[in-house]
């Protein structure tokens, strides 16, 4: 997304440098953040929103995005996605199985994982009515982000932003909070304290620069235009038809027509 007068084109795999203080940047971390005062749950973490697919149930988006990554026809692969789709959480599919077999990961992943999100989250947005209906809540003119900056895997830029000086402006905030809280309510509990702090961090906006290719940002953004549209997202079907992908034991059929992704503008 650059800036051309008041309008971001959605490029996937580009490089952005998003002045929060000039546009309506809407970010998220983890799947408890709030955005005025709602829990947007934008994570691809998140419970709450399961989708069929394949003939299965996933709880998230993650599970079967982390599932792309052992996606060959292999006896072996098709063992690692079923103990991911196992789990309770995408969070305990890439801790406990992902990372368990990384030596694994398909050596071409890097070259359609982009595309792959995309169709990911495209599915969720179809079967789970909820989903679809918090995104098209949301403001027409917000760029959406992954705050990645405290994150530490290589990929943090890759679907995710990072911003300095938004994170150390919160992490005074949490301070400040986590003092007066104390000093106001002696005894509060860790839970309740972890709420407020959580909620008083999250009003903390409009500062700093988002530097990285903030794809998974930019895939929700995409989804949620089609969806305000009533069209299908522009996904590159040929690239994931020419990659062979099985999911659950079954071979992914992608239609034969091939949409090239094209320019989305928001305007902000």
């Amino acid at each position: 997304m650059s800036q051309k007068a008041d309008t971001f084109e959605i490029i996937l795999g580009r490089v952005e440098h998003i002045n929060a203080s000039h546009f309506n940047c809407l970010s998220f971390a983890k799947a408890s953040d709030m955005v005025n005062g709602i829990n947007v749950r934008l994570s691809n973490m998140a419970g709450g929103y399961p989708f069929s697919f394949g003939g299965v149930t996933w709880h998230d988006s993650e599970t079967l995005y982390l599932c792309g990554e052992f996606s060959d026809s292999s006896d072996e692969h098709r063992a690692i996605q079923e103990e991911m789709h196992r789990q309770t959480s995408g969070f305990a599919a890439k801790r406990f199985v992902k990372n368990k077999y990384k030596r694994f990961i398909r050596s071409d992943f890097s070259t359609f994982r982009i595309q792959w999100m995309l169709y990911v989250v495209w599915q969720k947005c179809k079967d789970n009515a909820d989903f679809a209906k918090m995104l098209l809540q949301l403001p027409n003119d917000a760029i959406i982000i992954e705050d990645t900056t405290i994150q530490h895997c290589d990929t943090k830029e890759v679907w995710g932003c990072t911003n300095f000086e938004l994170a150390a402006r919160r992490a005074e905030v949490k301070k400040e909070t986590i003092k007066q809280a104390k000093a106001d309510y002696p005894n509060i509990s860790k839970a309740a304290l972890k709420r407020l702090v959580n909620s008083e961090t999250c009003k903390v906006n409009g500062i700093g620069t988002f530097v990285g290719q903030n794809n998974l940002g930019k895939i929700l953004m995409i989804c949620r235009d089609c969806l305000i549209q009533g069209v299908e997202p522009p996904i590159d079907y040929a690239l994931l038809e020419s990659k062979d992908i099985h999911i659950m034991g079954k071979r992914l059929t992608f239609p034969t027509n091939n949409t090239p992704m094209s320019n989305l503008h928001i305007v902000a």
